[in-house]
């Protein structure tokens, strides 16, 4: 089992170039391509990459022994974080906005920290 030729396949059935899959992964496009060709992958990578496709790579491990690289409630949530950089003054009007951002937010049933 070729654990490279794998998720490469996995990543262009999802529409993703290896520059797109780099970014989810944090890594540059040049590691990803070196990686698509290495045939054995460590657990952190095949963990990094479930979580960044959604997609269970463990399957493809030892069937007897249940993996969970990629659980369930990765699926249902999302996490977006935000970096703002502004000038010195405009702090205020800043957090006005990010406070009616989170009324809207959970208005709208999203989780708010």
């Amino acid at each position: 089992m070729h654990f490279g030729k794998i998720v490469k396949s996995v990543a262009q059935a999802q529409g993703l170039s290896a520059e797109e899959f780099a970014v989810l992964l944090g890594r540059t496009g040049k590691e990803v391509l070196d990686l698509y060709e290495q045939e054995e992958w460590g657990s952190n990578t095949i963990k990094a990459a479930s979580s960044a496709l959604e997609y269970d790579f463990g399957k493809y491990l030892n069937e007897g022994y249940t993996y969970n690289f990629h659980s369930s409630s990765q699926i249902n949530q999302r996490e977006f974080l935000l970096i703002v950089k502004y000038p010195k003054g405009k702090g205020y009007l800043l957090q006005s906005w990010l406070s009616k951002i989170m009324l809207i937010a959970k208005a709208i049933g999203l989780e708010m920290e």
